[in-house]
């Protein structure tokens, strides 16, 4: 193959190159320096081509080298490029190539800051707590370079971004135009707010909690727990199972619903024979719950007898 290779500082320094450029089919002029996209550089990225038809889209085609890391620079020698195109058979032979000494190539990038991170984990969250009151008190992201440039997707690698506790902890792959770049780790802390009941005045353990000594105040989920009482409705009627402080959260677990029969109510004592039934009044001695075994006096014979709670005021002899 015949190859000439023309400086560009002596372009026109002789009239035989002259004479050979105006002549050849194929000029190739190399471009000192070049800004690149993609993943490898194509001589087409690097220069200035003038060939007919296919040839000039074939030439431009070829791979000359791989690009450097986003926002860094790569240089090669003019030599390899000249046996690049010297491998390809099916050039004709002449050609003029016009190149410096070496070639600069500077692949372009974009960056990800830590609010673009963010903000995508912020859009997550808003779809998670909709219409509700939630804050994003701590965050950080590792690992955040410079990117190739294109479409840039965040993809996590788990839909449970969030523990009960409101940690967030979870890695974020970035995709840049369909392929993964990278991967991030992404971790904060989440508060979620909403009002729950607080007592006015201390109670003692047994005791039944009155509306009027309960208001509501805005509290940290993720650190009370979920099992704060929203409504008055949800511990009416209930005793304590602890004493409480004025000014304490209260709780599902602090409540028990109150035995169906207390101790010193008038009951009705139900005894069953065979099909024979049997019905008297009796003084419980215990509180008891539904199906609970309490003791009882009958009032009739005045003996203690143990029944099982069937109700509300009725208790069965157990034999």
């Amino acid at each position: 193959m015949a190859f000439q290779s023309v400086w560009t500082v002596c372009l026109f320094a002789n009239n035989d190159n002259d004479e050979n450029l105006l002549n050849s089919d194929i000029r190739i002029t190399i471009k000192e320096t070049n800004l690149v996209k993609q993943s490898q550089v194509f001589l087409g990225d690097i220069s200035e081509i003038q060939a007919n038809g296919f040839l000039k889209e074939a030439l431009a085609k070829i791979v000359v080298s791989s690009s450097p890391k986003p926002d860094q620079i790569k240089s090669f020698d003019k030599k390899k490029i000249i046996s690049i195109i010297r491998g390809q058979r099916y050039l004709p032979d002449n050609i003029i190539m016009i190149s410096p000494r070496r070639i600069y190539v500077k692949r372009l990038g974009q960056v990800i800051s830590k609010q673009d991170v963010r903000q995508f984990v912020e859009q997550y969250l808003s779809q998670i707590f909709k219409n509700q009151d939630y804050q994003l008190k701590t965050f950080n992201v590792r690992g955040l370079e410079t990117y190739p440039q294109g479409k840039l997707q965040f993809c996590p690698d788990s839909d449970d971004m969030l523990d009960k506790h409101g940690k967030l902890s979870f890695y974020l792959d970035v995709v840049i135009d369909g392929n993964k770049e990278d991967r991030l780790s992404v971790s904060g802390l989440v508060a979620l707010y909403d009002n729950v009941l607080h007592t006015t005045r201390s109670y003692a353990k047994g005791e039944t909690i009155s509306k009027e000594t309960v208001c509501l105040k805005k509290e940290n989920v993720f650190e009370i727990g979920r099992t704060g009482i929203k409504t008055f409705e949800e511990i009416s009627h209930k005793i304590l199972n602890y004493s409480v402080r004025k000014g304490d959260i209260l709780k599902t677990n602090f409540f028990a619903d109150p035995p169906l029969i207390q101790k010193g109510d008038i009951i009705t004592l139900v005894a069953r024979n065979n099909n024979l039934e049997i019905i008297t009044s009796g003084i419980s001695k215990e509180d008891g719950f539904e199906n609970e075994l309490i003791k009882v006096e009958s009032l009739s014979s005045g003996k203690l007898v143990r029944g099982i709670v069937k109700g509300k005021s009725r208790v069965e002899v157990a034999y």
